[in-house]
């Protein structure tokens, strides 16, 4: 939706640049209004946002203004609400977005003030943190061969923001620290490019291997890319896309490994008015542990290292004490505390590397993998091999232990069967005697006994309702035999209609989408988001089955989506709710069917 604001804005600025006249500028500021009504539900604290990061008063405010032509004289206000003078605005600006009660009402906010003095459980204001388990954790990430986690943990370990890690930040090593890093490349410096020393938590030499590793690999490198292909010239611009596309991801991974709201004991304890852990909180986070541990002093002094740290203040320039009120920003992020000492951690240990030799169509084959599977290195390759070759083992190991169980289960119901067949053979054996008749020699007052008492039992079970049920031995059906359906190619799965083959045919859809997006795909309005209408047109399976499917694989589709930014925005974590809009959706999955599935997918009109 901001794109679109943007757009709006652009077409605003162009329409009424030139015009020297209220009645020539209001009929445009009416429109821009009623659209901003109609196609968005921003908070007022949104809007302002998401206005200043389209450039709306930036654009306004770079116009030579001349009153009662193009701008209105409006009061100044100081903090107070004081009237202190007059201004020029543009009459867009006055017209159009927030006005001045609006301000007032978005600048009125007491978060950081909860935040400092949020009592705990034991009385304690501000959220502990226990060094230890944030440092075990970090090391998992940074160690991690997942992008997304890397990323993740370089913004844990550094205190960096997610498109500084991605994109811009640069560290080099100092000579003689080992914990201590030069960083360039912060973000939100306009036009400044500071270069100044950073606390790092794992030795400096690690952090920067890890962050060259990250670059490296291919889906980092295709974000990069395409942002720079949509914002040639807008740095900023192309730093609002970076996180915009990564921030689901790289936040699912925060929350996986510190603590969602779903997390019974998260841990990273959330902060005052946040239902989740994000890379803000991680910020926050790694500040408060390197100034506990590299900064010893007073409460000022800390004050100062923190700020330096996460940039506030530029550290290594001349700070006058007019600079210092930037500190205020700094408080925001200062509601961790540890009353633990922070150790210095050393690198995990490599392991060695040995040469391998392989044939030249065998390295060809190796380098082939490595661009399908977007691995950063041919050693990636190798290792995903040797994974997959094990999972095979594992595979072949449980289908012999299911064919040893299947031959017990045969064996059992032979048994079974044959002690049925014995017992039918003995109830006919006794019906047989039962109905053979006895000779029996009475006198005539046993006889009259005889009859007496058996007219009596007839009559009793005749009165009573009495009646013997026979029930016939139960039939045991033999085991189905199953069916491999991977191993099917893709005529023999789109032929059968068997429920399994359909399974398989949802899930080879799945996968020919993405390879399509991975390797075919331009960019440039061609990929296909992952929905239950293309998957369901894809394998030409039923709609509720499709859904069950992607209920079941929700991660891998909301990941491959995000990957691309083809995500919904509003509600990111609801496959169901994506879609394909404004694309030829026929045009691209005639394309998929034909190059992936053999042509036995999609057929026009089927659906």
């Amino acid at each position: 939706m901001s794109k679109a604001v943007q757009e709006q804005v652009d077409q605003l600025f162009e329409a009424v640049k030139d015009k020297e006249s209220l009645e020539d500028i209001k009929p445009y500021c009416e429109r821009f209004n009623e659209w901003i009504n109609t196609n968005t539900n921003y908070s007022v604290k949104s809007l302002g946002t998401v206005l200043s990061r389209a450039g709306f008063y930036k654009k306004f405010k770079s116009l030579p203004l001349e009153q009662g032509k193009n701008a209105a004289s409006v009061p100044k206000h100081d903090a107070q609400g004081n009237v202190k003078g007059n201004e020029l605005k543009h009459y867009v600006l006055v017209l159009c977005g927030l006005g001045e009660k609006d301000w007032e009402k978005r600048n009125e906010t007491s978060r950081v003030s909860d935040r400092l003095m949020n009592p705990d459980g034991d009385g304690n204001t501000g959220i502990e943190i226990n060094p230890d388990t944030y440092l075990e954790v970090t090391a998992k990430l940074l160690a991690s061969v997942d992008p997304h986690e890397l990323a993740v943990g370089l913004i844990a370990c550094t205190g960096r923001r997610p498109h500084e890690i991605l994109a811009r930040g640069n560290f080099r090593a100092i000579a003689g620290e080992v914990y201590q890093v030069m960083f360039e490349g912060q973000g939100k410096k306009r036009g400044e490019k500071p270069v100044f020393k950073i606390s790092t938590l794992y030795p400096a030499s690690y952090v920067i291997e890890r962050l060259e590793h990250l670059r490296k690999d291919a889906s980092v490198t295709e974000l990069l890319k395409l942002v720079k292909s949509e914002f040639p010239d807008d740095l900023a611009a192309q730093n609002k896309a970076i996180e915009d596309r990564r921030g689901n991801s790289l936040r699912r991974v925060v929350q996986e490994y510190f603590g969602g709201k779903d997390t019974e004991e998260p841990l990273l304890n959330f902060r005052e008015g946040q239902e989740q852990n994000d890379c803000t909180a991680l910020r926050a986070a790694c500040a408060s542990l390197v100034t506990e541990r590299d900064c010893r002093g007073s409460v000022g002094a800390k004050m100062y290292f923190a700020a330096s740290f996460l940039g506030h203040i530029t550290p290594g320039a001349k700070i006058s004490d007019s600079d210092l009120k930037h500190i205020t920003t700094t408080l925001g992020y200062s509601d961790y505390y540890t009353t633990k000492p922070v150790g210095f951690p050393d690198a995990p240990e490599k392991e060695k590397l040995s040469n391998v030799r392989v044939s030249s169509s065998d390295l060809e084959a190796i380098r082939h993998l490595q661009e399908e599977l977007l691995a950063p290195n041919q050693q990636s390759v190798i290792s995903k091999l040797i994974e997959s070759f094990n999972s095979r083992l594992d595979v072949a190991k449980h289908l012999q232990d299911a064919q040893q169980k299947l031959a017990q289960s045969e064996a059992q119901v032979k048994q079974l069967q044959e002690s049925n067949n014995q017992l039918q053979q003995e109830k006919t054996a006794m019906e047989t005697t039962a109905q053979q008749p006895q000779m029996v020699t009475l006198n005539s007052t046993d006889l009259e006994s005889w009859l007496e008492k058996k007219i009596i039992e007839v009559v009793a079970k005749v009165t009573q309702g009495q009646a013997i049920a026979v029930t016939a031995p139960a039939k045991v059906a033999p085991p189905k035999e199953e069916i491999d359906w991977q191993a099917k190619t893709d005529a023999e799965v789109w032929g059968s209609k068997a429920p399994m083959a359909a399974l398989e045919k949802i899930r080879r859809s799945f996968e020919a989408i993405s390879l399509y997006n991975n390797t075919v795909a331009t960019g440039e309005g061609d990929r296909l988001a992952i929905t239950n209408q293309a998957l369901r047109e894809l394998s030409g399976c039923n709609g509720l089955l499709v859904r069950d499917w992607i209920e079941q694989h929700k991660d891998e589709i909301i990941s491959h989506n995000a990957k691309f930014g083809m995500e919904n925005k509003k509600d990111p974590s609801n496959p169901a709710s994506y879609a394909n809009k404004g694309k030829d959706t026929d045009k691209i999955l005639l394309l998929i069917n034909e190059e992936f599935l053999s042509g036995e997918g999609f057929k026009v009109g089927r659906n």
